[in-house]
């Protein structure tokens, strides 16, 4: 499409599969709450249930099941809190005012401490915005306690379903992280730092699956425990991969790919693996990938040389959480994040309390999606939010205009969550299209009644649109120093306190394995923020700069790895004075990017 290349990056939609079983779960969870209601004369009762039942299935994916309970429940329990704590204020403005900036400072400080905590954390603020426009002639604890009863009947079903074939998630999840490590064994100079990518993105999301979400470590001879095993040794195949890019083993790259694909499809079908290797080679790069390809495709829990296991340890879910919440407290990027989202939440909440505008959190609801960095930059959330409302507005006009109240209603609104699980994923305006009809249908019965509902929730969009753009964009812009810079600073100092110790410290495998994923981690964090910012027009210049800067660090990353766990050298030589010069260039190459840019920023 024509336009700046920051307006096509927005616009793009992602191809993403329809997953039926999610559209018609959404589909169904969305019809019981609401029928119940009509068939018990009270639909404003089956409405707010109906919220319920739509924030379940906003929040249901397709993992395991310890995953889709987390996913499931802690959002809802946040939603329900957030309703109550909305309605608890009474409609009095300063007391309000105060509840938005308390649950934004919360939820800003807890947002980036995992994936199902973001996802807690956005439906409390949401929901407290929510229950700031609610009227108050029901009790207050009415709406909450129908919040949490509509989502039980999506819950049951994604529940259900993912019983019903236990272990096949993670099974999937294992599998799935294999074949990122196969096609990383293939990838060729142009590609490999890409798939090196996904090889973590995919590591990370196994071991969230597999070790993680569990409320304890796997039992010895469970399918955990197995998959468990898997994953340790893949990650000495992973370690081991750059060696496919020295001339002596790159001949045998695709038999070690098909390998470990013949063993991800064992993992997946719970048959044995037929694995044919290629003869031991001479060198001594292709003989270390060699014996981590083995030793992935035998079988058995325990690793045969008897050593420690390199994944990490299974952590306490309590310690973990509060690990989490202190670091996040201890980080100035993440107090600063916090505070910004407070200082634009709280300025869009006294607007709505003093403007005179229609009762409604919307405009509360806007600020929060548009500023939120989880979310994408705020410029592109302004555009996709601005023609998603547009856009659904005239949706759910035509829908009032033409089907009356009642099952018709009902149907529309069972058709559009449906909708919704099937396409939001791909395009953020998308999902606005199809979130917005159904928040207006679903206010109908609840007291927002009225024609002048649809032209308040434009109203609410563009005041909302134009805080966020004030307030969150122009006066105080999104630190992009704490998310790029810095970050590829940290992990230059990483790769050289990892040359440093992986090239003088023999026999010690753990730390220089901790090292390394630790800085992939690092890396891969830096490349996803990059992904993000080619929708924001003001780092155009500063993208080029930053993307030259992470392909090296991921090339000299893979070279390293390659001398230290294979012992080969390449471009790289093992000699303490190499060595030391590699790492006064890496630490002269953090220091520059820890340097403020002259003049404003990017």
């Amino acid at each position: 499409m024509p336009g700046p290349a920051w307006l096509r990056h927005t616009a793009e939609i992602r191809a993403v599969p329809v997953d039926r079983a999610l559209a018609a779960r959404g589909a169904l969870g969305m019809l019981v709450p609401l029928a119940i209601g009509q068939l018990a004369g009270r639909p404003d009762l089956g409405a707010a249930a109906g919220l319920g039942a739509y924030g379940a299935a906003v929040d249901d994916t397709a993992a395991p099941w310890r995953t889709r309970a987390l996913t499931l429940l802690l959002p809802q329990l946040a939603g329900a809190t957030g309703l109550a704590l909305g309605r608890a204020t009474d409609g009095r403005a300063w007391a309000q005012i105060l509840l938005v900036a308390v649950v934004a400072l919360i939820s800003g400080l807890v947002s980036s401490i995992g994936r199902i905590s973001d996802m807690a954390a956005l439906v409390l603020l949401l929901a407290t915005a929510m229950g700031l426009g609610l009227p108050t002639t029901q009790p207050w604890w009415h709406v909450p306690l129908l919040f949490l009863l509509g989502g039980i009947p999506l819950v049951l079903l994604s529940l259900t379903d993912a019983l019903r074939h236990p272990g096949l998630r993670e099974r999937g999840a294992a599998a799935t992280a294999l074949r990122a490590v196969a096609d990383l064994l293939e990838a060729t100079d142009g590609t490999w730092a890409e798939r090196r990518h996904q090889v973590t993105a995919a590591m990370d999301a196994a071991y969230d699956t597999v070790v993680l979400r569990r409320l304890s470590p796997p039992r010895p001879g469970s399918t955990a425990a197995e998959l468990a095993a898997h994953l340790d040794r893949l990650v000495e195949v992973v370690a081991a991969a750059p060696a496919v890019r020295t001339t002596a083993a790159r001949e045998h790259a695709a038999a070690y790919a098909d390998a470990v694909r013949r063993v991800a499809d064992a993992v997946e079908t719970r048959t044995p693996a037929t694995v044919a290797l290629p003869p031991t080679p001479r060198d001594r790069a292709g003989r270390v990938l060699r014996t981590a390809v083995a030793a992935l495709a035998s079988a058995g829990e325990e690793a045969a040389d008897g050593r420690s296991r390199l994944l990490p340890a299974h952590p306490a879910p309590l310690r973990r959480l509060t690990g989490a919440v202190a670091d996040r407290l201890r980080d100035p990027a993440g107090r600063r994040c916090a505070l910004r989202l407070t200082m634009c939440l709280t300025v869009a909440q006294a607007l709505a309390s003093f403007s005179g505008l229609p009762r409604s959190g919307w405009l509360v609801l806007t600020v929060a999606l548009v500023v939120r960095p989880g979310l994408g930059t705020v410029p592109a959330r302004l555009v996709t939010r601005a023609l998603g409302t547009t856009a659904g507005v005239l949706i759910g006009l035509a829908v009032i205009a033409v089907l009356p109240p009642g099952w018709w209603r009902i149907s529309a609104v069972v058709l559009l969550t449906g909708l919704l699980q099937a396409y939001a994923r791909r395009n953020y305006t998308l999902q606005t299209l199809f979130l917005t009809p159904v928040m207006l249908l679903l206010a109908d019965p609840l007291g927002q009644a009225g024609a002048a509902v649809p032209a308040a929730r434009l109203l609410d969009t563009a005041a909302g649109c134009a805080v966020a753009l004030v307030c969150g964009y122009l006066l105080w812009p999104e630190d992009t120093r704490a998310l790029v810079p810095d970050r590829l600073a940290d992990a230059y100092a990483a790769i050289a306190a990892y040359a440093d110790h992986a090239l003088n410290a023999a026999g010690d495998t753990g730390t220089p394995h901790t090292l390394r994923r630790r800085i992939h981690a690092d890396l891969a964090a830096v490349r996803t923020e990059l992904t993000r910012l080619r929708t924001d027009p003001r780092h155009h210049h500063a993208l080029e700069t930053w993307s030259e800067d992470l392909a090296h660090g991921e090339q000299v990353m893979a070279r390293l790895t390659t001398t230290a766990v294979t012992g080969h050298g390449d471009a790289v030589a093992a000699s303490r004075d190499s060595t030391e010069h590699m790492v006064a260039q890496l630490l002269r190459r953090a220091e520059r990017l820890r340097e403020p840019p002259p003049g404003p920023a990017p």
